[in-house]
């Protein structure tokens, strides 16, 4: 291990693939030549098996051919696809689906909209597993879209969130802003969406790479992490050795949400 961090090295939590470190630390780089994974995806990575580990007691390290999956039904809402993802899904659980809004950027297997009951009805209380990562931040209603996410999901089942978390308290946007992928963006959000998150789900957990760190990048507000520090908040830190270890990217972007029914 220590070999590893020495010679600069990444180890993927997906699909094991070590590879050497190819970007900066950021949450959009640090691509796995393997499989694709960025920064980002690999912390959903992180969130998912220390779910599943805590759950059945034995540590397992990589998602991929994971047993513990075997059995899992997956729904990945807007999936950010390289060419071998979707088998490396497709081998490691019992059942996977992908969906997508407008069918564009990230074509899935089916469309679902989450602001529409008729699209929401057939699949309630249907999977152990939901990934819904870069979204919320483009849906008009979105407190539609959480209830609705909550209706998919199992008695035992649970969501894995990411939002870009950069302001220090929720925002509406008046403005034109635009992502990468020409969708509209509606709100920035910030950590205080946690307490509208347990109005809806019985357990919200937070997970960052650390809190007790300087914020420099001008795209963050300074005050990002004011909320977790002065309220309740179940929240659960990585560190720097996992996230150099992962390459999960820079602390101040090393965040998802896990939503529990």
């Amino acid at each position: 291990m220590e070999n590893i961090k020495r010679n600069n090295l990444i180890i993927c939590n997906l699909c094991s693939q070590v590879f050497k470190k190819n970007g900066p630390d950021h949450s959009e780089f640090l691509k796995c030549l393997n499989c694709g994974s960025i920064a980002r995806d690999r912390v959903i990575y992180y969130c998912l098996l220390e779910e599943m580990n805590k759950r059945h007691g034995i540590r397992q390290n990589f998602v991929w051919q994971n047993k513990y999956f075997s059995d899992k039904s997956l729904i990945e809402f807007s999936p950010r696809y390289f060419p071998k993802t979707k088998d490396l899904f497709f081998e490691t659980f019992g059942q996977y689906l992908s969906s997508d809004f407008d069918m564009s950027m990230h074509a899935g297997s089916i469309k679902m909209d989450l602001t529409n009951d008729a699209d929401i009805k057939k699949y309630e209380n249907r999977f152990d597993i939901v990934i819904f990562c870069h979204i919320l931040e483009h849906i008009p209603d979105y407190r539609l879209a959480l209830r609705n996410l909550h209706k998919i999901i199992k008695e035992t089942g649970f969501v894995l969130m990411q939002l870009p978390l950069l302001e220090s308290k929720y925002t509406k946007v008046t403005w034109d802003e635009f992502h990468g992928d020409n969708t509209r963006v509606y709100h920035r959000f910030a950590f205080d969406i946690v307490d509208e998150l347990e109005k809806i789900f019985s357990r919200v957990k937070v997970v960052v790479g650390q809190l007790n760190f300087k914020i420099t990048s001008p795209e963050i507000h300074p005050e990002k992490y004011l909320y977790l520090r002065n309220h309740k908040v179940d929240c659960e830190e990585i560190g720097p050795d996992t996230m150099q270890l992962l390459g999960l990217g820079s602390p101040d972007l090393c965040e998802a949400l896990v939503l529990y029914k």
